[in-house]
């Protein structure tokens, strides 16, 4: 038996320990479909916005050399609009190795990563909802060391969220965490720090690979978003009498358990349900109910 079918076993007894069998059970279809292949659940494609675009003003008097090509006549297209790198100060450069040196997309704006640290923290920055702005390289600041001397140091990640409130982000492992927030303090020492409201270390241990898994399935489920499976969800939350449930048991007695799959992570995305643990989220989980919502529902 290899390691990735005992595992699979393994996992089908716990659910099954837990009263979740029926998650493994053949479900009879009218098509012979499976998983996310559902009609009702494919990718809806977004199409640029529209914007009115005038002629040109070359149009108006035209030219011998302009008379050639006919100018595009007033109307409204649609416009693709290049994502930028934003306020960043720096780019790092992309070498031709197998390196952890990449970017994602953040509402435009092109975050930049230089280890798997790092996008792991920025995956699980960026899916908050109260994150107005992401920036990556984004702010210097100045510090002077024993000796006297000064020195600069940029942040990793600038967070601003909806209240205006800036966040710089200075990522690194937890075994440098004592030199890191020396660092800190001298940085808050110096007038360069005023540029933003907060200076925070994240390490791995806010950035782990369970917490990218919940971030990349948080941004699944935004793409597939239902409001009438949401709205037939929470009815069935607000009608559990404990306070908390596992992921599994949302899955019983509906039409579609992908569509009530993705349902659930709609929910945790807008706080209303959360996992206290920072652990993968799995059908095994269990999930609390907070009716008033929040940032995010991926706590600890």
């Amino acid at each position: 038996m290899s390691v990735i079918y005992s595992r699979e076993v393994a996992r089908k007894i716990a659910r099954r320990r837990a009263g979740l069998g029926f998650l493994d059970h053949r479900r009879p279809r009218p098509e012979p479909i499976s998983g996310m292949q559902d009609a009702a659940l494919r990718r809806k494609v977004r199409l640029p916005e529209e914007r009115l675009v005038l002629a040109p003003a070359s149009a108006l008097v035209p030219s011998p050399a302009s008379a050639r090509v006919p100018a595009p006549a007033p109307g409204a297209r649609r416009v693709v609009y290049d994502r930028t790198a934003g306020i960043a100060k720096r780019r790092p450069p992309l070498k031709n190795m197998k390196t952890a040196r990449g970017w994602t997309y953040h509402k435009g704006n092109i975050v930049y990563h230089e280890s798997e640290t790092e996008h792991r923290v920025a995956l699980r920055i960026g899916i908050r909802n109260d994150v107005a702005e992401l920036h990556s390289q984004a702010v210097k600041f100045q510090h002077s060391d024993d000796d006297g001397r000064e020195h600069d140091h940029i942040a990793d990640f600038l967070v601003i969220y909806d209240d205006g409130y800036k966040q710089a982000v200075l990522v690194k492992h937890e075994e440098k965490r004592e030199e890191m927030e020396a660092l800190i303090e001298r940085i808050y020492a110096d007038p360069s720090s005023r540029q933003v409201d907060e200076i925070i270390l994240r390490t791995e241990r806010y950035g782990t690979i369970e917490a990218a898994e919940n971030a990349m399935m948080i941004r699944w489920s935004r793409e597939y978003h239902n409001q009438l499976d949401v709205d037939e969800l929470l009815k069935v939350v607000l009608g559990l009498k404990s306070g908390w449930f596992r992921f599994g048991s949302l899955l019983r007695n509906c039409s579609s358990i992908e569509r009530r799959r993705v349902a659930v992570w709609r929910l945790i995305d807008v706080g209303v349900l959360f996992s206290p643990t920072g652990e993968k989220i799995t059908e095994l989980s269990f999930l609390g109910f907070a009716p008033e919502g929040g940032a995010t529902g991926l706590r600890g």
